[in-house]
């Protein structure tokens, strides 16, 4: 599900749905196709699984992708005073291949995923 700034062919406001679903306006209570709408700006991307993993995630610990392209865990923080000063430690070996641009984390599925990272408006 994401949303099309000004996709309203009607009365221009932001429209919400999917390209497999229907888009709605609030105001004009009006389901739409996708090739019926205007031209906006896409503001939310659905996130991409790139592997399936079936990571099991222990309560206590913070799971990312490190900067080789593997799992790894650090234990979270519970005050300022321990902030930063814990080391991570690897997970699993997966030797993932990031692309600039987006951003790689641990779905609730235990998979990979990514999104679209927003990087600055520009006019």
């Amino acid at each position: 599900m994401f949303t099309i700034k000004k996709g309203c062919p009607m009365c221009g406001n932001d429209v919400k749905g999917s390209k497999e679903k229907k888009f709605y306006c609030k105001n004009c209570n009006f389901l739409y196709e996708y090739g019926h709408l205007n031209k906006g700006k896409i503001m939310k991307h659905e996130a991409e699984k790139v592997k399936e993993l079936k990571i099991e995630r222990e309560p206590g610990y913070l799971y990312f992708i490190d900067k080789q392209g593997d799992v790894s865990r650090v234990k979270r923080a519970k005050s300022k005073a321990d902030k930063g000063k814990k080391k991570h430690e690897k997970v699993l070996k997966v030797g993932l291949e990031k692309e600039r641009a987006y951003l790689y984390f641990i779905d609730t599925d235990g998979g990979v995923s990514r999104t679209k990272m927003k990087r600055g408006k520009k006019s």
